[in-house]
């Protein structure tokens, strides 16, 4: 079992080093694949030995062998979480459709998250690939009915519809078609439990950037990555969460 444990972190902080590569260049409208790796200062190529996840970063010092320029820490924080949250993932749902299709879905948020928060933007393809992938693991779901996911989006983008245009542009429409798509994973269960999380952690960080005098009133705050946690907590700790809310009664 410890060996199966490994090699899911392992490919996990593999797979990872792709998505810093889609975080750089999604944005840039680059292609994902071609050309192949290159330090995005001094456009030296990248070789194998400078590709291992997390090792090359600490072996390099956290700069570039060609030309001294500073990698940013953020390359070895997404392979890191990529490889703890998929060994998370496997433990909990081991070899089922529920791994898979929890892994694909924390693979598509940590990509949202770490956009999110460099530009302020969710990016249309990657909600349309949401959309495509959770409806097709909605449909094949032999356990859950496809009501319960349809109902999870509805009121998971409903919701955040309506806070869009009442507040007229305080909630952005990324966030909008992110939980949309976001219910067709989840089912309406776990989306009211990521709303109410995301609301909560959003709020108190709001709250404490704006009292130290880090953000101004009108400051704009990347509202996704809050949702996006929310969305993880909820898949790993729904049980729990709900267990101890109701030992409060």
């Amino acid at each position: 079992m410890f060996w199966q444990y490994l090699l899911i972190f392992i490919s996990g902080t593999i797979i990872g080093s792709f998505f810093n590569v889609c975080i750089y260049r999604i944005p840039l409208g680059k292609s994902i694949v071609f050309p192949g790796s290159r330090c995005i200062k001094c456009g030296g190529r990248l070789k194998a030995r400078h590709l291992i996840p997390v090792i090359s970063y600490i072996l390099l010092g956290g700069k570039c062998s060609y030309c001294n320029a500073k990698i940013s820490a953020r390359y070895p924080l997404v392979e890191l979480l990529t490889g703890f949250l998929y060994t998370v993932l496997f433990a909990k749902f081991y070899w089922t459709l529920y791994f898979f299709k929890y892994a694909f879905l924390v693979s598509l948020l940590l990509i949202i998250s770490f956009i999110d928060m460099q530009i302020q933007i969710i990016p249309n393809g990657l909600v349309l690939l949401g959309l495509v992938m959770g409806l097709i693991f909605a449909l094949i779901d032999k356990y859950y009915p496809f009501s319960g996911y349809l109902l999870g989006a509805l009121i998971g983008g409903g919701l955040f519809l309506v806070i869009a245009l009442l507040s007229r542009g305080g909630m952005g429409s990324g966030d909008v078609k992110l939980m949309f798509f976001l219910g067709l994973f989840l089912g309406w269960e776990k989306t009211l439990l990521t709303l109410f999380l995301s609301f909560v952690s959003g709020g108190l960080f709001a709250f404490t950037v704006l009292i130290l005098g880090l953000k101004g009133r009108k400051d704009p705050i990347p509202f996704g990555p809050f949702i996006n946690t929310a969305a993880i907590t909820a898949v790993i700790f729904e049980v729990e969460i709900f267990r101890f809310y109701f030992s409060l009664f």
